[in-house]
């Protein structure tokens, strides 16, 4: 699993190229997070084909 703020673009965009997928989204710290979940489908793929 994986949480971090929403608005951290940087790690919201890495979450995403290293195949994580939402789970849900909540508030705590005064700020919105973000609970993602690794998927094997999309996380199998090599460090060559991430963009």
């Amino acid at each position: 699993m994986l949480c971090t703020q929403t608005a951290n673009d940087r790690s919201m965009r890495l979450a995403a190229k290293l195949g994580f997928t939402e789970v849900e989204r909540f508030e705590e710290y005064g700020a919105e997070q973000w609970l993602g979940v690794w998927s094997p489908v999309m996380g199998n793929r090599s460090p060559e084909s991430v963009p």
